[in-house]
């Protein structure tokens, strides 16, 4: 059975205790990059596109990178378009 694609929204927010935002950022984005999921990078947030195992696996790693560069701890808002039927694809949303 194929799994219909799904568009998701994320912003991780590391605690503002430990480190400074903009340090996570682009290593963030760099996982993104190279996680071979269509992409598309906001001023708020970024949207990726892929089967959900693919989405929360990518921000699963995501997560991982935040506490990697010295968070001891990362919020993460997640939205998530899904349709049963058919894709959901960054290019719907951008056209």
């Amino acid at each position: 059975m194929e799994t219909a694609t799904v568009t998701a929204g994320f912003q991780i927010l590391p605690d503002g205790r430990d480190m400074n935002t903009d340090g996570m950022i682009p290593e963030v984005l760099e996982v993104v990059k190279d996680s071979g999921l269509k992409y598309h990078i906001g001023p708020m947030e970024t949207v990726i596109e892929g089967n959900l195992h693919e989405v929360f696996e990518l921000i699963q790693t995501a997560q991982q990178v935040g506490i990697n560069t010295g968070a001891s701890e990362c919020i993460t808002n997640i939205k998530v378009h899904y349709k049963p039927n058919g894709g959901v694809t960054i290019g719907d949303k951008l056209s």
